[in-house]
């Protein structure tokens, strides 16, 4: 059984979470959890859906937390009290009626499969602190997390959607773990095969054969201490990029190419570890800048594709033609800008370090010229006021 939860930050949607249920291990808690998914009515006027519930509680490097469906609703939410209720399917409209408790969890429920928590994204009932007293409050835990082995049930894992568990990780968070942007179930459901997978802050397409998990910790599909298989699988992620860049899905594209840059950034080996690898990757992060800066021209994003240029011009021994190409896309950035000087000396810089292309020999004609219209237009508006 298979289960979605799509997850917006600050009204901005972010993707699809998808995780598989362990029901044979987990019976009560399954039953819960998928319920709560699909909406199960309602009890004592609580609505018994995850829908419009929010994350509450968030640990970086340990979990995230939400489904108090009590007092953490988007359109209740109770910011002081979130985090102390809950409402199962098992819960009762006499039980309900009592608000004199300060911890409003009802229908509590028994623990199930209390296994180890030695890997990350396990799907876990979250309860009051003692034994027995689980309700609607789940975490996902984002790290392995052996203190927490034999106090909570395990009842199922993400399967999809790992990218977007880490969004909502490094997002801002006050003292208490509460986030500064509401997390929000903007819908949940039953998952099948047939279905997508949404992701609107990156890209899961598996074109040019990217199999990749977005954040290279996640990653399983090669050992992580092999140099040649995590140089290898950036290239195949900055390749995907490339292919997406050519159908002119520019922000696919940059996604991919972002991508590629946490891989290189991970893996880059010490010179005095790996000198041949660690020379590798300092030359795929070359082409990465260059393709950043061109993808981010291409969204009309001129002052971060600026930035990326000169990050490539930043490095050591970059080489006369990859010089061109930085200086010549600032320019073109400068030039959709209309900073027509900054431009011209960046397309100067070009030439510099290519002088045999004709091309930017043209652009700084070009520019030249709308230079020197403008000099001429301001000369004619000055000489009106001495008329």
């Amino acid at each position: 059984m298979k289960v979605y939860l799509d997850i917006a930050i600050a009204g901005e949607q972010i993707g699809r979470i998808v995780c598989e249920l362990y029901n044979d291990k987990a019976p009560k808690a399954v039953e819960n959890f998928h319920r709560l998914c699909v909406g199960s009515g309602s009890v004592g006027g609580i609505h018994l859906t995850y829908k419009r519930s929010c994350f509450h509680r968030v640990i970086r490097n340990f979990m995230i937390q939400g489904g108090d469906l009590v007092f953490g609703k988007e359109d209740n939410l109770d910011s002081d009290k979130v985090g102390l209720g809950g409402c199962s399917i098992y819960a009762t409209e006499e039980e309900i009626k009592d608000d004199t408790k300060e911890l409003q969890c009802h229908g509590l429920f028994e623990d199930e499969n209390v296994g180890e928590f030695d890997e990350p994204f396990l799907l876990a009932m979250a309860n009051t602190g003692s034994p027995n007293t689980n309700s609607s409050q789940f975490f996902i835990t984002t790290y392995p997390s052996p203190h927490l082995t034999g106090k909570h049930s395990i009842f199922g894992r993400v399967i999809h959607g790992k990218s977007v568990v880490r969004t909502i990780e490094y997002g801002k968070v006050d003292k208490e773990g509460t986030p500064e942007n509401l997390v929000v179930i903007e819908d949940c459901g039953d998952w099948d095969e047939t279905m997508s997978i949404p992701l609107y802050n990156a890209s899961n397409s598996t074109i040019g054969g990217d199999i990749y998990e977005e954040y290279p910790d996640d990653d399983t599909h090669f050992d992580s201490e092999d140099f040649a298989a995590a140089y290898n699988a950036s290239n195949i992620i900055k390749d995907s990029g490339s292919a997406l860049f050519k159908i002119k899905d520019y922000q696919n594209s940059y996604y991919k190419y972002m991508k590629a840059l946490k891989y290189v950034n991970t893996y880059i080996p010490e010179q005095d570890v790996d000198e041949k690898h660690c020379l590798l990757f300092i030359e795929l992060k070359k082409k990465l800048y260059l393709n950043i800066c061109l993808a981010l021209f291409n969204l009309k994003d001129y002052d971060e594709s600026m930035k990326y240029g000169h990050y490539l011009l930043e490095l050591d021994s970059v080489d006369d033609k990859d010089k061109a190409k930085a200086y010549y896309r600032i320019g073109n950035s400068l030039f959709a800008k209309k900073r027509y000087d900054e431009a011209l000396k960046n397309y100067r810089l070009c030439r510099d370090h290519n002088p045999d292309d004709n091309v930017i020999g043209q652009k700084i004609e070009k520019t030249e010229d709308i230079l020197e219209k403008e000099k001429e237009r301001t000369k004619k508006n000055i000489s009106k006021f001495f008329r």
